[in-house]
């Protein structure tokens, strides 16, 4: 609105305008009952996260997958194994730091072992 328009209609009709249109648009949520959250199935996708970067992991057929590798802001994969294995090995590294990662399924659930350096 130009200040002419806001002068002539009056600043506080203007806020309360301003208000009645927000109320309109705004939705209404209802609170949310806390619910318990699911525990992954064994073979589903997991995030592990860690100072270097998250790693979206899974375990099928006595194997390690990693699923997606994505580094965290100033850090990059330096080393990342190809393909499933037992034991998968991944490192982000950074100027002056680095994260080694080694991923394990326990139970068919990926498991990560962090180490920094």
């Amino acid at each position: 609105m130009c200040t002419a328009a806001i002068s002539a209609f009056g600043i506080g009709r203007v806020e309360a305008v301003r208000s009645a249109v927000l109320a309109a648009t705004t939705p209404v949520t209802p609170a949310a009952s806390p619910v318990a959250s699911p525990s992954p199935s064994p073979g589903a996708p997991r995030v592990l996260r860690t100072p270097g970067g998250n790693i979206v992991a899974r375990c099928d057929a006595g194997l390690t997958w990693a699923d997606a590798l994505s580094p965290a802001l100033g850090f990059h994969v330096e080393g990342a194994q190809q393909g499933p294995a037992k034991d998968y090995r991944v490192t982000f590294k950074t100027d002056g730091q680095e994260v080694r990662v080694v991923i394990r399924c326990t139970d068919l659930t990926p498991q990560a072992e962090i180490t920094l350096g």
